[in-house]
């Protein structure tokens, strides 16, 4: 990702040639020793997305550890929230929230992103984060003839990007983001080897009555442990388990 033409070819011949259906971006590019950090959220990175969309595949943006001077500025003291604790949703959740406000969505309705961890706790900020960009923020940008979305956070979330469950197995969580984006939106992961398959698998298996309740019966629990997945990921032609749901 230090060059989006570059990686975009790689996209495009990871897809085309190697039969991969989407691509995982550890959050920013590290260009340096020091740390320094390019998004892909800037005009620049335009012309990958732009192969994303043409290629159709999804885009999975994963948490990456803070390096060099990040480190050193935010954690040396504070080092236990490295990680799942803190770090990872911090850093990616700035990451999509530029990619929202900075509007790649707009200028690709098609995009598909894919976050773990419900969401990177985006979603229990919904109504703050809407209300400061439509009251405040939008109307700056436009006195300062900067970019902004043209919608609300949610409206992304219900239309670009997924979430998985991934190192996020509470049920009340999932009810919540369930009921903000919707069942569609949400798809089965574990997170190894961060977390345990066992853990992850045991909690939707184990608790299928409940989860069935909270995501509207048998078909949206379905939804989130596989079909959904096979829809975004293109995975119609493998065999689904024959195990009784």
């Amino acid at each position: 990702m230090h060059d989006p033409a570059q990686a975009g070819k790689e996209l495009r011949r990871c897809v085309k040639e190697l039969g991969f259906h989407g691509a995982l971006l550890n959050d920013v590019q590290h260009t340096n020793q020091r740390g320094r950090c390019l998004y892909y959220d800037q005009p620049e990175y335009d012309e990958f997305w732009r192969v994303a969309v043409e290629l159709d595949v999804p885009i999975y943006l994963h948490p990456a550890a803070p390096t060099s001077d990040n480190y050193k500025e935010h954690y040396e003291n504070r080092k236990y929230l490295v990680g799942p604790p803190q770090s990872f949703c911090n850093a990616v959740g700035r990451h999509v929230m530029g990619l929202i406000t900075n509007g790649v969505f707009d200028r690709f309705p098609n995009l598909k992103l894919i976050l773990g961890h419900l969401g990177e706790r985006i979603p229990f900020d919904f109504w703050r984060a809407n209300h400061w960009i439509n009251d405040v923020e939008r109307p700056l940008a436009k006195k300062n003839g900067d970019p902004m979305c043209e919608r609300d956070v949610l409206h992304y979330f219900k239309n670009n990007i997924y979430v998985t469950t991934s190192g996020h197995f509470s049920t009340n969580t999932l009810r919540f983001v369930a009921e903000e984006i919707g069942v569609d939106r949400i798809m089965f992961s574990v997170d190894y080897p961060y977390e345990r398959l066992e853990n992850g698998c045991g909690w939707f298996d184990n608790n299928s009555d409940e989860l069935k309740k909270i995501l509207g019966g048998r078909d949206g629990y379905l939804r989130v442990g596989r079909d959904n997945a096979k829809n975004v990921l293109k995975l119609s032609k493998f065999k689904d388990s024959d195990a009784p749901v």
